[in-house]
């Protein structure tokens, strides 16, 4: 299989040999001196991946010369999943973690790492007072060997910090003239996601205000949200008359953040759907008339599919999450951040990564992508639709096992055939769309004959 890119991401196991460090590998942390203590601060460096090894040149000699225990992160590999939050959202950003007892002896090193790191960038990490361009300050304890962390007053430090990071939390005001954000509908370390009224030409309406943070999602391409988002407003202009997806509004750049904004979906999230209908039933329990609504919003997913296709699109994070039912029972979908065109062949390198569980493989292998991304990832939310169950906890590369929980669970063999065949770890094993489509309108059909 082709892959789209190739690149070597390195390890930074060399560099503390080379510096002389004695530390402890794990799995994606290294470690250095005492990190287990009972009570202190953690001093936290955020940083881009592709500047890490410039900021360890810089401040490892000054740690190894001051005794100071840390941890750091692994690999750039490590790195790049920390920064996406596939280690927890409480972990982004967290590169170099250096542990003092006190405020009071730790002073001169803060100082030191804030004016010396002041050129560097990292994305911003979350419950986590900054006090410098990537330096971070938390309070932790520690109690029956786990650790709980806590918030500290920055104006309380023994050290002078900058005023840019003593102004107090307050109501986000406008986004740039026109866009008031309300509510908070999703936080997240790569941009929060706001309900808004848009006042633009007074319309006072709903939007939703889609937000990049600085030098979140961060790959080896120097590129990050800005890009990402960029990316999805060029699309969102070729498909306004494509498919039903909410139609671009804005798009808006303030310092080092984007924001991207749309018209709101009104609706329900498909999954909210599903777990509605199959909360405490299975779907041979389910009613017939229940079926036959969650598989034709599943027959609408198809034809939307098809339409991005046609268009040279694949989609590449098709998820529950991603499809709104509206009130009419019409499906929209959203986010296409990490759409690629098959065509023209971008964006190159395609962005990476797609929702656990319902990603195909091959994106992990960093293929070029192809149609059949589509095919696997509507496999799994056949699977989610059958079932209920989450496709991380319900797929895996085992296909045998997979075929046989969704036959117990769905006592529809068809069906169970037709997700399992969508989940080929091959390509070429997977259905073509309109073989796919084919077979569920079949099923519906069979099920209005018994309705």
């Amino acid at each position: 299989m082709k892959k789209a890119f190739h690149i070597q991401l390195i390890s930074y196991v060399p560099l503390l040999k080379r510096m002389g460090f004695i530390f402890r590998e794990k799995a994606k942390t290294l470690s250095v001196g005492t990190c287990e203590m009972e009570s202190g601060y953690e001093v936290i460096l955020s940083c881009r991946t592709l500047d890490t090894v410039t900021l360890l040149d810089l401040v490892l000699p000054e740690l190894k010369k001051l005794k100071v225990s840390f941890r750091l992160v692994k690999d750039q590999e490590s790195q790049y999943r920390l920064n996406s939050g596939a280690f927890g959202e409480n972990e982004v950003g967290k590169v170099l973690v250096i542990f003092i007892s006190s405020l009071e002896t730790g002073s001169a090193l803060i100082e030191w790492l804030v004016n010396r790191t002041a050129f560097l960038k990292g994305p911003v990490i979350p419950f986590a007072k900054r006090i410098g361009e990537i330096v971070y300050l938390q309070a932790f304890s520690r109690s029956d060997n786990v650790a709980s962390l806590s918030k500290i007053d920055i104006k309380k430090l023994p050290f002078a910090v900058s005023t840019s990071y003593l102004r107090k939390d307050t109501k986000r005001k406008f986004i740039g003239r026109y866009y008031l954000p309300v509510a908070i509908l999703k936080a997240s370390p790569k941009g929060d996601i706001y309900r808004a009224i848009n006042l633009r030409r007074f319309s006072f309406t709903w939007c939703l205000i889609k937000e990049g943070k600085p030098v979140a999602l961060d790959d080896h391409f120097n590129r990050d949200m800005r890009h990402r988002l960029q990316w999805q407003r060029d699309i969102l202009l070729q498909m306004a008359d494509v498919v039903n997806t909410p139609a671009l509004i804005d798009f808006i750049e303030s310092g080092d953040t984007t924001y991207l904004i749309t018209a709101f979906a009104e609706g329900e999230q498909l999954g909210s759907k599903v777990h509605a209908l199959l909360n405490g039933t299975t779907w041979a329990r389910l009613a017939n008339a229940d079926q036959i609504a969650l598989l034709t919003w599943y027959s609408q997913a198809l034809d939307i599919v098809k339409a991005i296709h046609q268009k040279g699109f694949v989609h590449r994070d098709i998820t529950d999450s991603n499809f709104i039912i509206s009130d009419d029972g019409k499906l929209s979908i959203i986010d296409f951040e990490l759409a690629f065109h098959i065509v023209r062949h971008k964006p190159d390198p395609p962005f990476l990564l797609g929702t656990f569980g319902y990603a195909a493989p091959e994106q992990l292998q960093y293929a070029v992508p192809d149609f059949s991304e589509d095919i696997y990832s509507l496999g799994a939310l056949l699977c989610h639709i059958l079932t209920g169950i989450p496709p991380y906890e319900m797929i895996s590369d085992d296909l045998h096992t997979v075929q046989a929980k969704l036959s117990r669970l769905t006592e529809n063999r068809n069906l169970t055939k037709l997700a399992v065949k969508c989940l080929s770890m091959q390509r070429s094993g997977r259905p073509l769309l309109i073989e796919l489509k084919g077979e569920i309108i079949k099923e519906i059909n069979s099920l209005k004959q018994i309705a």
